[in-house]
């Protein structure tokens, strides 16, 4: 699967989101897709540390398609910016499983339990380059 559509399918079902919630999103199942298959669901390419990591060119990713929109924040009245997918995306073939999965699991968590579900997996440093 392209990492392009791995991005837009989760934007278009959940909205605006940040860019942290996205990745982690993303990065949960690739994790869950690696453990089953022992290979990588996407062509997205992560770059981290131990207790950290964001998705490499995802800027440029954004900004090739007119289908994302990104909406800026404003930090001095604490509003994140987020990004969101306006068109319907492409057909998924039925590794979207995991990326179903990977939303309704993030669904009821902070942002800090979120990122520690990701980088506290086993399966972690396989995913960061």
């Amino acid at each position: 699967m392209k990492g392009k559509d791995a991005l837009a399918y989760v934007l278009y079902n959940l909205g605006c989101i940040h860019p942290f919630i996205l990745s982690r999103i993303v990065a949960l199942a690739e994790l869950s897709y690696l453990k089953e298959n022992k290979r990588r669901l996407t062509d997205l390419k992560y770059t981290g540390m131990q207790a950290a990591f964001y998705i490499e060119n995802l800027n440029e990713i954004i900004a090739g398609d007119d289908c994302f929109r990104k909406r800026e924040g404003d930090p001095s009245k604490r509003i994140l910016g987020c990004i969101e997918y306006v068109c319907e995306p492409g057909n998924l073939d039925e590794d979207k499983k995991y990326l179903d999965e990977a939303m309704d699991r993030a669904y009821d968590l902070t942002d800090s339990e979120l990122n520690e579900l990701v980088v506290k997996d086993e399966y972690y440093r396989y995913l960061i380059s």
